[in-house]
């Protein structure tokens, strides 16, 4: 993706001013590889715990697990396609093509973690705890989401509405969406927010998943033969 954010020869400046310029064009360039660095990177952490479950594979997984690598990769054709045009704005096709492919990404990290867990008793570990890990019950929604967000587009393309319009139908359901799944996770996984990499948590110690204790589950042996010989 980088590679698309470069400055023209060093030569053709005659003055700072020229320079400066110049930066300042590619500075959305710049502003997109950032936001497109970051998007990669949370799929990518996402896939590393997907993946950590992992004890055997199959066929169909690898199909599936190409289908996203595929998807990941046409992140530097999205960025490349979506500063096409000084105005970006102003032409829905850069912006549509980029949040399409987005779409596209998350909707086939959600089939490989629909797989895993449909087939989690033959190809992973610990397979009590990855529906509860992976938020399965909120996000197998994205599978009704991505479809959605596709039709959306394909309307406003069909009906040639304009940038405004098209923008209106298409980006404010995605953030009502974010909102509710948001509000979804907060009600079935309270402690998700905990599991999420920040800023201050690079600083912290690394803890030890542990499993969850319920009120009525059995005390240790050794316990109970404690407290009976006191």
């Amino acid at each position: 993706m980088i590679m698309d954010v470069k400055l023209p020869e060093v030569e053709r400046y005659k003055s700072a001013t020229a320079a400066k310029d110049a930066f300042l064009h590619i500075l959305p360039k710049l502003t997109g590889y950032a936001v497109s660095f970051y998007a990669v990177g949370a799929f990518w952490m996402k896939h590393l715990r997907i993946f950590s479950f992992l004890k055997d594979y199959s066929l169909q997984l690898i199909t599936i697990n190409l289908l996203f690598l595929f998807s990941v990769s046409l992140f530097p054709f999205a960025l490349s396609f979506f500063f096409n045009s000084a105005q970006v704005m102003q032409y829905t096709w850069g912006v549509f093509t980029y949040v399409s492919i987005y779409q596209l990404t998350n909707f086939t990290q959600t089939m490989l973690i629909g797989y895993l867990i449909k087939n989690k008793e033959e190809l992973c570990y610990r397979t009590g705890e990855i529906e509860h890990i992976l938020h399965w019950k909120v996000k197998k929604l994205d599978y009704f989401a991505a479809p959605v967000v596709a039709l959306l587009i394909a309307c406003t393309i069909y009906f040639d509405l304009d940038a405004r319009t098209s923008y209106y139908i298409v980006f404010a359901p995605i953030i009502v969406y974010n909102v509710v799944t948001q509000k979804l996770k907060k009600y079935y996984y309270p402690h998700h927010k905990e599991e999420r990499v920040t800023f201050l948590s690079l600083f912290g110690r690394i803890k030890s998943a542990q499993p969850a204790v319920h009120k009525n589950s059995v005390a240790p042996a050794h316990h109970t033969k404690q407290k009976a010989t006191k």
